[in-house]
């Protein structure tokens, strides 16, 4: 059972979040998320060594989150893993599209903004996104065993391909305000899956 402290803490990753990914880190301060969040200004050292600390367990949180969402289609059996990963970014380019074309990932955002001006986020980014692309690679790897993925490109490989390939049509899309970077990224990415 969770502790009052980890809700707390949840609804701060939470709603942190959120606000990062609609303003950018560097645009959303401390007191802005404990205002959102209804707590007092001075619990943040109560939940966080520094803004650093802050920053990192919302880019692992954002990860835990959308590892959540990802394992809710890669290992669905119903369905062989190429029709997995096209559902998936079909679905997800639709999320987008309700969005118009704002927010994208999180760790695409914090990546660009983030990665220069501190290791300990640039390896945090780096963590998530390897966590993901191990989620692809298995599921490419088993697409490969079952014949419905035919491309036969070492799976590693061909995951982080897809995956640094999905991020950049995210960054696309927001600056296009348009779903072609993910459409023209879908279209190939099922060629590329055949």
């Amino acid at each position: 059972m969770e502790t009052a402290k980890e809700t707390t803490l949840q609804r701060i990753l939470k709603i942190g979040g959120d606000l990062i990914i609609q303003k950018g880190f560097n645009n959303v301060g401390i007191n802005e998320v404990l205002s959102a969040v209804d707590i007092p200004k001075g619990s943040f050292y109560y939940y966080f060594k520094s803004k650093e600390d802050f920053g990192l367990q919302i880019i692992k949180n954002y990860g835990d989150e959308s590892l959540k969402l990802l394992n809710s289609y890669f290992k669905d059996k119903t369905k062989n893993p190429k029709e997995r990963f096209m559902t998936f970014f079909q679905d997800i380019r639709l999320v987008y599209i309700q969005k118009d074309f704002t927010e994208g990932c999180l760790l695409g955002n914090c990546s660009l903004e983030l990665s220069d001006l501190k290791s300990s986020y640039a390896h945090g980014v780096a963590h998530e996104l390897d966590r993901w692309e191990a989620l692809f690679e298995a599921c490419i790897k088993e697409g490969q065993e079952d014949g419905s993925i035919g491309n036969t490109t070492d799976a590693k490989k061909l995951a982080a391909y897809m995956l640094n390939n999905w991020e950049g049509a995210i960054l696309r899309m927001k600056s296009t305000k348009s779903a072609k970077p993910l459409s023209l990224f879908i279209e190939f990415t099922e060629e590329l899956l055949s």
